[in-house]
């Protein structure tokens, strides 16, 4: 019998990015704020952060997220994680005009992961996780990170 993935709530990761650069079909964010917030982990993220999504022909956003988290035990942690984001042409136009998409109307999934020399934190280092949004619009971002059991 094949057993289903199973996944424990890991943290919720809250971002806030600014206009996008756009070359071709590649947006360029910088993320000017965020933070981690989960059961026995924090953390702000540093400067610099940065997010590349490439609008596919059918709208799709491939997303490459990369930043640091100064974890709540004075040590960072490096983020990285790839994604997908199913972005209509109505969806994207709500966005642009300042409307919040929620997790529920958007299929919006990452696969991040970590790296950490923090000794509190070395589990970071062995895990596998997966994040789905809860929100996203007016510049911010806010998802719930799992991790894969």
């Amino acid at each position: 019998m094949i057993e289903p993935v199973k996944t424990e709530y890991l943290m919720t990761l809250e971002g806030s990015i600014g206009e996008p650069s756009l070359i071709n079909n590649l947006m360029v964010f910088n993320v000017l704020s965020g933070h981690i917030k989960g059961p026995g982990i924090s953390g702000e993220m540093q400067a610099p952060a940065g997010d590349w999504a490439r609008v596919m022909p059918n709208g799709n956003w491939k997303l490459d997220v990369r930043f640091t988290i100064l974890l709540d035990d004075g040590n960072p942690a490096y983020v990285q994680y790839h994604g997908v984001v199913c972005m209509t042409e109505e969806m994207a136009n709500r966005v642009e005009e300042g409307d919040t998409l929620n997790g529920d109307e958007i299929y919006f999934r990452s696969a991040p992961y970590f790296e950490t020399t923090s000794e509190k934190y070395d589990f970071l280092n062995n895990i596998v996780c997966v994040g789905k949004l809860r929100s996203f619009g007016g510049g911010n971002v806010v998802y719930d990170i799992f991790k894969v059991l």
